[in-house]
């Protein structure tokens, strides 16, 4: 690793401002092995992440994972949820290309033969004269492995019927024609 290359003391996920990448000719690395602060895990994330700029483009690449504590939906029990990801993505750097047009000889500063690009697949874009914050980068991927249903697994117990046959609790009268079908 270059030294322009090379994490600045403290935080190393911390924003980096998209012109100082567009002086590094690769780009710049980072190793992650700390929490962020968007995300509540029970391990610090790990990965690497890489950031290239290429002209109208910031080309990123990463791999990250964590284990988060969730609770199941069926049952209500916590239980430890691996998250991971490997992802490549591509981001437009302002939307004067998009509404020109995809031309990947001006968008890859000479076309590179290394990316594919998808003018449809194409939708995040950022400022060309702002930052890019690396650790919200590694948070919206681990957020996108999140499961839509919270289950802890093939053999969850269910829901806790014990506080429903309980006759000693009182029932919410809204609910009583429900109890009467039960029976």
């Amino acid at each position: 690793m270059s030294a322009a290359q090379a994490t600045p003391s403290g935080d190393p996920l911390q924003p980096v401002p998209l012109q100082e990448l567009r002086l590094l000719a690769e780009g710049r690395h980072w190793q992650v092995d700390q929490p962020l602060r968007e995300l509540e895990s029970l391990t610090p994330v790990r990965g690497q992440l890489t950031a290239v700029h290429r002209g109208n483009i910031l080309e990123l690449s990463g791999e990250a994972s964590t284990i988060i504590t969730l609770r199941c939906d069926r049952c209500l029990q916590h239980f430890n949820h691996p998250l991971s990801f490997r992802h490549q993505e591509v981001v437009w750097l302002g939307d004067q290309a998009r509404e020109q047009g995809l031309d990947p000889e001006a968008v890859l500063e000479g076309g590179s033969e290394v990316l594919e690009l998808d003018p449809d697949g194409l939708c995040e874009s950022l400022d060309p004269s702002g930052d890019f914050d690396p650790e919200h980068w590694l948070f919206e991927q681990l957020n996108l492995q999140l499961p839509l249903v919270n289950r802890c697994g093939s053999d969850c117990p269910g829901p806790d019927l014990q506080t429903a046959e309980n006759p000693a609790e009182p029932i919410d009268p809204r609910w009583a024609a429900l109890r009467n079908l039960q029976s």
